[in-house]
């Protein structure tokens, strides 16, 4: 099953011409190789400038909770432009602001920005405002936005932890302020015994811990019992903000976000993504009263011409309307969905001799490969590979996945979407399961196995 996308090759190679690399980000999708623009959607759907229709578990990397063109908050963003956008207060941030202390626990003031990297980077400043300390602590694997001092390295010498460098670093970049590398202690995550020590040498220089709750960059990896309650008690012992990244979290796996899964207690929250329904960028820092109370005070600046935009507030206010009709009933149907197309897609690959494993959450999980046991020191590689293959087939054959390998649902999935994954998932392995067999029997294999010809569907 192989989708022609000539429209959009042709497209994307003009857009080439004036945007680099044809894409507005550097990190990489599984349908990379083929730059797909699409031109229309529905629910869990969507279409491309060929006409090949798609199932959309990418949702923009995870932000489009609602599914598209949802009736109900189409009409609010309407009611905005056809009203008062281009304002700096409007009607709708004190209504945004309120449910979200109403809903995410450790939240008692709300301030709004536009993008994730922006909402952790004023945490810090925060922070730092704060506690009078400079430096922050962050963990491998972690992802916290496209900033100097947030980007890059693996955990080094742990007597000081100063991020290592390493080759093929797909978070480095080049072009790095000189300083940034010197900001942040990078450790092991899940890992208590290590951050009790470092706390204990450097907790006078640490104004923040900066943690996901569970770690949807990492590989879905839930927190070990007892670790979160941990660094909060450390924090609170060294006088230090506890930061926790809730831009993929937020707003995705309840109403609560993950602080409400695990019951632990940030000092602050940063929000983004799924919060505003996924067509619109909307931030938001959240956190204590007196923490925030130093932008009351403007001891700390936030800046920004769009913070708090009109449009963006009503964005914020309708999903927030639409995640908590029926007392957030919409997320025992989006759990209850996505478990199904996990069980499919682990099931179907077993039926091909590969096995698989879905780590994370039902509305954020992450698929992995598990070469056979036999394999020793090539196990890594085979299993990276096995799930990049994967990923690219499931583009082939019209199933959108994020990147690192994600499976972002939507409350608009519905029986009609499980059965198209599960017709669309067979043509994968059947794509997929030679190669990777190939590979595990250590014997060449250079050229991908041929697919039959799609068929395409209408929305």
């Amino acid at each position: 099953m192989t989708f022609n996308t000539a429209r959009s090759k042709s497209y994307n190679d003009r857009l080439k011409q004036v945007v680099p690399g044809g894409a507005h980000y550097s990190f990489r999708m599984p349908w990379e190789s083929k730059q797909i623009h699409f031109v229309g959607g529905h629910g869990a759907r969507l279409r491309d400038m060929d006409g090949n229709e798609y199932l959309d578990f990418f949702s923009k990397f995870g932000a489009n909770i609602l599914g598209h063109n949802d009736r109900r908050y189409n009409a609010r963003l309407a009611d905005i432009l056809n009203g008062a956008a281009a304002v700096n207060l409007g009607a709708n941030e004190a209504e945004a602001a309120e449910m979200i202390c109403a809903f995410v626990p450790s939240a008692e003031m709300v301030r709004f920005s536009l993008s994730g990297t922006d909402a952790v980077l004023n945490a810090l400043r925060l922070a730092r405002a704060y506690t009078g300390k400079s430096r922050f602590i962050r963990f491998f694997t972690h992802y916290h936005g496209n900033a100097d001092s947030l980007l890059g390295g693996r955990v080094g010498n742990l007597d000081y932890p100063l991020a290592e460098s390493f080759d093929r670093d797909i978070t480095d970049t080049d072009g790095k302020a000189s300083g940034a590398t010197q900001e942040a202690f990078l450790l092991p995550w899940n890992d208590l015994p290590t951050l009790e020590r470092v706390l204990s040498a450097y907790g006078d220089q640490i104004a923040a811990v900066l943690t996901e709750p569970i770690c949807i960059n990492g590989g879905g990896v839930a927190p070990q019992a007892g670790y979160l309650e941990g660094m909060r008690r450390l924090c609170d012992a060294h006088g230090i903000v506890l930061v926790f990244d809730e831009v993929i979290t937020g707003f995705r796996v309840g109403l609560g976000g993950a602080q409400a899964l695990v019951d632990v207690m940030p000092d602050l929250t940063t929000l983004g993504k799924a919060m505003a329904g996924g067509a619109l960028p909307v931030s938001a820092i959240a956190g204590r009263r007196e923490i925030m109370n130093l932008y009351t005070a403007r001891k700390v600046v936030h800046g920004g011409t769009f913070n708090g935009y009109a449009l963006g507030m009503a964005a914020v206010r309708a999903t927030l309307d639409i995640l908590s009709e029926d007392n957030g009933d919409c997320y025992t149907h989006l759990a209850t969905h996505m478990r199904k197309i996990h069980h499919i897609f682990v099931h179907v690959a077993a039926q091909y001799g590969l096995t698989f494993e879905i780590q994370g959450l039902d509305a954020a999980g992450v698929f992995h490969f598990r070469p056979r046991a036999e394999l020793g020191a090539s196990s890594a590689m085979i299993a990276q590979y096995a799930v990049k293959l994967t990923s690219e087939a499931m583009a082939e054959c019209g199933i959108l996945v994020s990147n690192m390998n994600r499976l972002y649902g939507s409350i608009a999935v519905d029986d009609s979407d499980i059965a198209l994954f599960e017709e669309r998932i067979d043509e994968v392995f059947k794509i997929v399961a030679p190669f990777v067999e190939k590979m595990q029997e250590n014997k060449p294999a250079t050229t991908r196995p041929s697919a039959p010809v799609a068929t395409r569907g209408a929305l």
